[in-house]
């Protein structure tokens, strides 16, 4: 690319060149020319102001001589010269001189000029003075070698130039080409910084924007993978015991523990489900909703297994606020939390619904010693995590409660008024 861009440039220059070139040449040649005409013009006028018809009479007339041109001539009225330098007859194309005109022309060696003397109204001498063309011809060609300077140093700052933009327009390029690989590689981190050049800066917040929507798909999907793994180990658990329990009954016993394995399964099935609404992210708003049904639930499906474990789950409502939060994620959020309690904590688990503020409080407590803490960093596992970010994504938060001597964790969620 920089190659090509200087070649442009380059080009661009020489056409200019070209174009306004040439014919500033030609005016070069013709302005010198017409320069020297002028000089010697004015030699020989000065020439013939400063005689005399006395003078023109005389044997020795004072012709001035300058050291650039050819020395002057004095030529009589026949056109015949009768001192100074010069052919010995006045040139045919000089003879209207002879008339009281001036005369131009131009030899096979110089460029003339014939100017008339004049005394009493009539013409009694002709002053003729003459500049060499290898001395025109050579101011013309300095001069069109201070052009030629110019041109080639036009071209070299147009290269200079290029050779500069080049560079400024390819680093960039450059670095959304690294940018493409590290993203082929799976670094979907990677951005391209701004390069103060528009078209680039447009190619590379595009190029950004995908890398972050890449990054947050699979985001969404390892967070779906995590969830689902997470959310779903504890009714497969369920949903075995029912089945061992039933194995080792009667017949009757055996229906009964199938009919529940059914309702498991449903339930694994409404799991499922919730899980795919949130990784689709679904609105975070949902239509007014109370929590005794949910709490219903929580009791029908993490009683019987905890009752399994030896251990009891308390549910209390007090008086909580309705919500509009989706029950799909109070559902995955409230299972998180009651299954780290079954996993983690001891004796009864409590969940109760209250208000805190005008938000929607449900707190989650075991009679463990409060040594778990919150976040998956500091030890505990992948679905405090994942119900964090649920809540987060919902406005609400998870709290730990501190200076407790059991565990009691807070799932905060804005009311609908709240």
């Amino acid at each position: 690319m920089r190659r090509k861009i200087l070649f442009v440039a380059l080009t661009a220059v020489a056409l200019a060149v070209t174009v306004f070139g040439v014919p500033l040449a030609v005016l070069i040649s013709r302005n010198v020319t017409v320069q020297e005409r002028s000089e010697i013009e004015r030699l020989a006028l000065r020439a013939a102001s400063q005689m005399t018809p006395d003078d023109v009479n005389g044997q020795h007339v004072g012709l001035p001589h300058d050291s650039e041109f050819e020395p002057v001539g004095l030529y009589d009225t026949g056109g015949r010269r009768v001192q100074g330098a010069g052919p010995r007859q006045l040139e045919a194309q000089l003879r209207s001189s002879l008339g009281g005109t001036i005369a131009q022309t131009t030899t096979a060696s110089a460029l003339v000029v014939a100017v008339p003397v004049s005394a009493n109204q009539g013409v009694v001498a002709v002053v003729r003075a003459a500049s060499p063309l290898a001395q025109v011809a050579a101011q013309v060609h300095r001069d069109w070698l201070v052009l030629g300077l110019l041109g080639v140093g036009a071209a070299a700052v147009a290269g200079i130039i290029a050779m500069v933009q080049s560079r400024r327009l390819v680093r960039p390029l450059q670095r959304l080409e690294h940018l493409a690989i590290e993203l082929g590689d799976g670094n979907l981190g990677a951005r391209a910084p701004a390069s103060g050049v528009a078209e680039i800066d447009r190619a590379s917040r595009a190029l950004n924007a995908t890398a972050a929507r890449l990054g947050a798909l699979i985001a969404r999907e390892q967070a779906f993978s995590a969830q689902a793994s997470h959310q779903l180990r504890t009714p497969l658990t369920g949903l075995r015991l029912q089945l061992e329990a039933g194995l080792e009954s009667d017949a009757t016993g055996l229906e009964a523990a199938a009919r529940r394995a059914i309702r498991s399964a449903d339930e694994l099935s409404r799991t499922i489900d919730d899980v795919v609404s949130l990784a689709r992210r679904s609105p975070p708003q949902g239509p007014l909703l109370s929590v005794e049904n949910l709490l219903d639930d929580v009791r029908r499906r993490w009683g019987q297994l905890l009752g399994s474990a030896g251990r009891h789950l308390e549910i209390v409502v007090d008086d909580p606020p309705l919500t509009t939060t989706p029950l799909a994620a109070l559902r995955q959020m409230l299972d998180v939390l009651v299954d780290n309690a079954y996993r983690h904590g001891k004796g009864t688990v409590t969940v109760r619904a209250r208000s805190s503020s005008g938000s929607l409080a449900l707190d989650v407590m075991d009679e463990g010693q409060a040594v778990r803490a919150l976040l998956p960093a500091t030890g505990v596992g992948l679905g405090l995590a994942l119900a964090q970010s649920t809540a987060a994504g919902q406005g609400g938060r998870l709290v730990q409660a501190a200076e407790e001597e059991q565990t009691r964790i807070t799932l905060l969620i804005p009311g609908a008024e709240g």
